[in-house]
């Protein structure tokens, strides 16, 4: 598929799991934090990064903050070809498979994070996240 395919394809999937798009990033907003979905394209290949940024908003007082400025960040990782990967090839990937696994990326990372203690909760279950959590953050959330 080309570019402009695979941007239609997951604006269709990110939009209709209930976030929303201002200029090339997706936003769930809640009461306390922000949830900010970007696509970083590789600079060597047709490929893209999923990034996500969890941005606390006692924390930042944007509108509409870059996923690079999250309190806590991670990046999807999609079963693609047999493999877990972080980077989904444009040429390659096929349409099922990536509207599946963004999709569930979407129900895991997205969808149920509506506070700070679904945060935190997170966090703890997957405690590979504090290498990606500001320092402040911890400190703000009470976590080590």
């Amino acid at each position: 598929m080309d570019t402009a395919e695979f941007k239609e394809i997951v604006d269709e999937i990110v939009i209709s799991n209930g976030m929303s798009k201002r200029r090339s990033c997706y936003y769930l907003e809640g009461n306390e934090i922000i949830i900010v979905l970007g696509l970083q394209k590789s600079s060597y290949t047709s490929s893209y990064y999923f990034n996500l940024g969890y941005i606390i908003k006692d924390l930042n007082d944007k509108k509409y903050p870059n996923y690079t400025e999250g309190n806590v960040r991670l990046r999807f990782e999609f079963e693609l070809y047999g493999k877990n990967t972080d980077i989904v090839d444009i040429k390659e990937v096929l349409i099922d498979q990536l509207a599946n696994e963004l999709g569930r990326n979407i129900l895991f990372y997205v969808s149920p994070i509506t506070n700070i203690e679904a945060l935190k909760n997170l966090i703890k279950e997957q405690p590979i996240l504090l290498f990606q959590t500001t320092l402040i953050t911890k400190q703000y959330l009470q976590i080590e």
